[in-house]
């Protein structure tokens, strides 16, 4: 009688085997809380009024700063005139905590890597092909001391930006390090204006 188990019990053992192998692998589907990434570091929300890009490449080189950068890209779908200025960016952290956007005095006194970060920038060669047919345009949040440290070649802060339809922009935005860190946590940024209806927003991890 045993042996005639045997058959059943090997057919049963290759049956399990193959119902294993059709699973899938957990580590490979993204997470439900996370928006589609475009990289490792980069996140999109796109929408049909603006697409939202949060890319953290320099953030999670910044854990232990007072400050924590993020380069972000907006590109304006179709509302007739997109109007941003620092203010419209709002972080907020997985216990709900809210935190404005770092103005360029605090950074000037406060922060060593201004330069540096814009250097660590990946969005310009990712969103290429996303924004294939926008125009960019200038922006400059954040301060630079090194005018050849951005694509405008200049020093000069801007406080507002405008953009048209069909228009994008790419840039540096810092907020104050929030707590408990920003490695291995998941945020919400924000982006608001008075164009806009609704808030749109970026869910992420910092990796």
């Amino acid at each position: 009688m045993r042996r005639n188990m045997l058959p059943v019990i090997l057919v049963a053992v290759v049956a399990a085997a193959s119902a294993c192998a059709l699973q899938p692998n957990n580590l490979t589907r993204p997470a439900p809380d996370i928006d589609r990434t475009l990289t490792t570091f980069s996140f999109i929300e796109e929408g049909e009024l603006v697409t939202f890009v949060v890319d953290t490449r320099a953030t999670r080189d910044r854990d232990a700063n007072p400050f924590i950068p993020f380069e972000i890209a907006v590109g304006n779908r179709t509302v007739n005139r997109l109007n941003l200025t620092r203010e419209s960016f709002t972080l907020v952290d997985d216990q709900g905590n809210r935190y404005p956007c770092v103005g360029p005095k605090e950074l000037l006194e406060g922060y060593n890597f201004l330069d540096f970060d814009r250097k660590l920038g990946e969005l310009p060669s990712i969103v290429s092909n996303k924004f294939g047919n926008f125009t960019r345009y200038p922006s400059m949040f954040s301060p630079v001391l090194d005018p050849f440290s951005n694509a405008l070649g200049s020093t000069v802060v801007r406080d507002a930006i405008t953009l048209p339809r069909f228009g994008y922009f790419i840039d540096f935005i810092y907020f104050p390090r929030p707590v408990g860190g920003v490695n291995g946590k998941k945020f919400e940024l924000f982006l608001e204006s008075p164009d806009l209806k609704d808030p749109v927003f970026v869910k992420f991890i910092v990796r």
